[in-house]
C-alpha cells in the first residue's frame, strides 16, 4: 500500500475560461485480488476501512478484467490489480468522484479502469485499453462519455485518457457530443511508502483530503455559475443512454 501526494490540475478551454488546482490525496492498494481463488483480498487496519470489495462496480470490473485476459492469452500468474481509492476514514465514508483500477502484466499497465460517481451517486465505468498491449505515456486513448457529472457539461460527449505509471501522472480529455474540446484535466503526484511513525500524519492529510471533496465540488460549481456559464439539468437520470 502506497499513499499519493498529488495535484488535480482542471482547465475549461474555448470562449470561457475557467481553471484551478487541488491537493489530492489518496492510497493505491497493490495485488487486491487473487485470480486463482477469485477472491479479494482482505485490508486490515485500525484508522481506515472499505467497503465490500473495495467499491460498487468492483465485481463487474473484475469480470471485464478475466474476460480480457483469457480474450488475450494473459497468463494471470503475470497479473495484479491495482485500485487508487481515497479509503473511508474512522466511521467517516469518503466521498470519491473518480478511483481508477489498474490492470498490471509484468509490471506494465495493460488496462485502466475509471470508476466514476457523481453527486446524484449514480455510478459509470470507463474501460481503456490497448488491444493486451501496455498503455504508452505518450498514446490517447478514447472512450465515450455516459453519465452526467457536472451541470455545466452535457451527459454524453467523449473522453480521452493518457496514463503515465512512472512518474505518476493521468491526464483526461474531455470533449462535447460534437467532439469540441471542453475541459483538461491533470491527475499526477509522487507514490510514498508508508513507514510505521507516518502513518498518523498521513491518515489525518487523507481525512482532511477526502472531507474537502464535496466542498470543492460545490464551490468550483459556484464559480462556474458567477462565470455565467451554461447549465445542463440532471433531469432525474444521469445516464446518457437508458439502462446503461
Amino acid at each position: 500500500m502506497k499513499f499519493l501526494n498529488g495535484i488535480v490540475s482542471h482547465s475549461r478551454v474555448g470562449d470561457q475560461k475557467h481553471a484551478f488546482d487541488y491537493g489530492y490525496k489518496s492510497l493505491l492498494v497493490e495485488d487486491i485480488f487473487d485470480f486463482e481463488t477469485n477472491l479479494f483480498k482482505s485490508i486490515s487496519s485500525r484508522f481506515f476501512w472499505y467497503d465490500k470489495n473495495f467499491t460498487d462496480c468492483s465485481q463487474s470490473i473484475i469480470n471485464e478484467f478475466q474476460t480480457f485476459l483469457k480474450m488475450h492469452q494473459i497468463n494471470v500468474d503475470d497479473v495484479q490489480v491495482n485500485l487508487l481509492r481515497t479509503p473511508n476514514i474512522f466511521f467517516l465514508r469518503s466521498f470519491n468522484p473518480v478511483c481508477f483500477w489498474f490492470l498490471l502484466h509484468n509490471d506494465q499497465c495493460i488496462y485502466l479502469v475509471p470508476e466514476v460517481k457523481n453527486t446524484f451517486y449514480e455510478d459509470q465505468t470507463y474501460f481503456v485499453h490497448n488491444a493486451g498491449n501496455p498503455l504508452q505515456s505518450d498514446q490517447w486513448l478514447e472512450v465515450r462519455k455516459k453519465m452526467y457529472v457536472s451541470p455545466f457539461a452535457e451527459k454524453s460527449g467523449f473522453y480521452k485518457f493518457r496514463v503515465s505509471l512512472n512518474p505518476f501522472k493521468i491526464r483526461i480529455n474531455q470533449f462535447n457530443p460534437k467532439k469540441k474540446a471542453e475541459i483538461v484535466t491533470n491527475i499526477r503526484g509522487e507514490f510514498q511508502t508508508i513507514g510505521a511513525f507516518q502513518k498518523p500524519q498521513i491518515y489525518l492529510r487523507l481525512l482532511i483530503s477526502s472531507r474537502l471533496v464535496l466542498f470543492r465540488i460545490h464551490l468550483q460549481a459556484l464559480f462556474l455559475w458567477l462565470k455565467k456559464f451554461k447549465v445542463f439539468a440532471h433531469e432525474g437520470d444521469g445516464y446518457a443512454d437508458k439502462g446503461s
